[in-house]
């Protein structure tokens, strides 16, 4: 800490200054006297500089506390006479660029469920490497390659058509829905209903929900125009099956243009080794035809069977319904119109690939219990850490997702977390970040749970990710951290920090001496190893095996931490973070 003030001399003379450091209250008046030093008045003195050059004076490492004010004055000295009077009070308070005050530890605290941790979103998020765009909300506007579906055009030119679907607002998820047929199709999924055009999924269900409008046209105008909401469900629910749920309702009364609009046959689509079972027209719950006045839904579930034959295999499939409709128009003509409608011409912009299925089956060699199953292959699946029971390691990771350009594994910023399964690279990644020693070297023991904790270097985004700070691009690393001058990865280019009990408080601070810009695409940590093994460990491995990740998979990553608006300064934007942090 260096502390400044200008030197005034009436005769011009050259002048050094007395510093006298004193604590301060909120208001900033002095409190208790600081001695600097082991002199008498325990005050710095300056080297003598000219009249209106700046005096400083270095204060010594450990007379100041951190998070606490302090005010200082001056008094100048000629080589003959002192000043008769100090000078007015400053200001300043010692703070690290990173002072993260963390809550106490519940250990009783049990880990989260990976499976009720799942909240449904719209984000398609395609494994690292796959074509196409790798993450995309929904658009605003329908998908460019969505199409009216018509039936052909009479003598007279009359047509009827399945109008393209309304976009699904953007941020929306349905509410439980009053009508008790949506609320048997969806099997208590509370968030898939006909409420509003909707698009959302989790690792293993995917709700699709449209506003799909049948047209009576002439010459290509629209002359009578009755909306229907369509929803499909998908649920990934067994082994070697998954289940369709098929839910059709007027959206609002029919026009009595309609005579009638009766959905008379449906076909189910599905790549090699995917066998719809086809059910029949008995299988629809609640009839699938309307007139004017009727407003009832009618649902039809439908499974299918993939083949598990076959040891070690993956495959992908994306499941298709063709849906045929008879339109009777209500001026007396007999012949009713028939068109058909099929889900895939119909996708909103950016979420052609969410219904994407992957099914995989264990290889042979693959661990007891290993059992075939199928998920939402461009659906990330969240994992969160226990911050009340771990709240070291969690605080590190929510440091980085939010302070630094790549957020990595943070939803709101769409900046997934890719799993990266080799071991040998895992053992590379790690090393470059934490070397051996550098914990012990850097760590403070005061962040140890017992005796029998040791401290750890924690490092994030995880050396088993694609995204981790320690992976060269030419290895495939999207986020190398290189220091200026070099070409491997290294910590030294990373955020530093460690933990260490300061008051009644563990905090986690930066290093002395390793200022962070916050334009690092990594931290690294020196802290209690129980919280950064614990945090992970068997933790993780659950979720690998629950949400069936596999090399380059997307995941998300809830820290499970909250500032609760506490920071002294805006978190980003290369400001300090200081915050006291809470545990969700």
């Amino acid at each position: 800490m260096q502390l400044t003030n200008t030197v005034t001399d009436p005769d011009g003379d050259q002048a050094n200054l007395t510093f006298e450091v004193w604590t301060a209250d909120a208001a900033g008046n002095p409190v208790t006297k600081v001695k600097l030093n082991d002199s008498t008045y325990g005050v710095i003195v300056s080297p003598y500089v000219a009249s209106g050059g700046t005096a400083k004076v270095d204060v010594p490492a450990g007379k100041l506390a951190l998070n606490t004010n302090y005010v200082f004055r001056t008094n100048a000295y000629d080589g003959s006479l002192y000043e008769t009077v100090w000078s007015p009070w400053a200001k300043f308070r010692v703070e690290l660029p990173v002072d993260l005050t963390l809550p106490t530890p519940n250990y009783a605290s049990p880990n989260p469920n990976h499976f009720d941790a799942q909240q449904p979103h719209y984000y398609q998020t395609k494994p690292l490497g796959q074509p196409g765009t790798p993450l995309s909300a929904r658009a605003t506007a329908a998908a460019k390659d969505a199409v009216e579906q018509c039936s052909e055009p009479d003598e007279t030119g009359r047509q009827v058509c399945f109008g393209k679907s309304t976009p699904a607002p953007k941020g929306k998820a349905p509410h439980a829905s009053a009508k008790a047929g949506v609320a048997a199709a969806t099997a208590g999924v509370q968030w898939c209903n006909t409420d509003f055009e909707s698009i959302l999924a989790t690792r293993f269900i995917e709700c699709d929900v449209r506003s799909v409008p049948v047209i009576i046209s002439m010459d290509g105008v629209p002359q009578a125009v009755a909306k229907f909401m369509f929803l499909r469900m998908i649920e990934l629910d067994g082994q070697n099956t998954f289940t369709e749920h098929l839910t059709i309702e007027p959206a609002q009364q029919i026009p009595p243009a309609f005579r009638e609009i009766n959905f008379v046959g449906w076909n189910h689509l599905c790549e090699n080794f995917c066998t719809p079972q086809e059910q029949p027209v008995t299988a629809w719950n609640g009839k699938p035809w309307w007139v004017p006045g009727e407003m009832h839904s009618a649902t039809l579930t439908t499974p299918y069977k993939w083949d598990t034959s076959l040891a070690g295999t993956d495959y992908r499939f994306k499941p298709d319904i063709q849906i045929d409709a008879n339109i009777l128009p209500a001026d007396g003509k007999i012949r009713p119109f028939k068109t058909g409608y099929q889900w895939s011409l119909d996708y909103d912009g950016g979420t052609e690939d969410l219904d994407r299925i992957r099914c995989d089956t264990p290889a042979a060699d693959a661990p007891a219990g290993s059992v075939p199953g199928c998920v939402f292959v461009n659906v990330a699946p969240t994992y969160t850490f226990n911050a009340k029971a771990f709240p070291q390691a969690a605080a590190h990771a929510w440091l980085i997702q939010k302070a630094t350009p790549k957020h990595p594994g943070s939803m709101t910023d769409q900046k997934p977390l890719y799993y990266m399964g080799d071991e040998a690279q895992n053992t590379r990644s790690r090393g470059r970040i934490c070397p051996t020693g550098w914990a012990a070297n850097n760590g403070d023991a005061s962040a140890l749970v017992d005796a029998s904790d040791t401290l750890n270097c924690d490092e994030f985004a995880f050396a088993s990710s694609y995204n981790s700070g320690g992976m060269s691009s030419t290895e495939g690393g999207i986020n190398p951290a290189i220091p200026p001058g070099k070409t491997t990865p290294s910590g030294d280019a990373c955020i530093s920090m460690y933990a260490k009990k300061h008051g009644s408080m563990i905090h986690l601070f930066s290093q002395n001496g390793a200022d962070p810009t916050f334009n690092e695409v990594c931290g690294r940590a020196a802290i209690s190893g129980m919280h950064n093994q614990e945090s992970m460990g068997g933790h993780f491995a659950n979720f690998m095996k629950q949400m069936r990740i596999k090399d380059k998979d997307a995941y998300w990553l809830d820290t499970r931490m909250d500032d609760g608006g506490t920071c002294r300064y805006g978190v980003g934007g290369g400001q300090p973070v200081i915050c006291q942090l809470a545990a969700q």
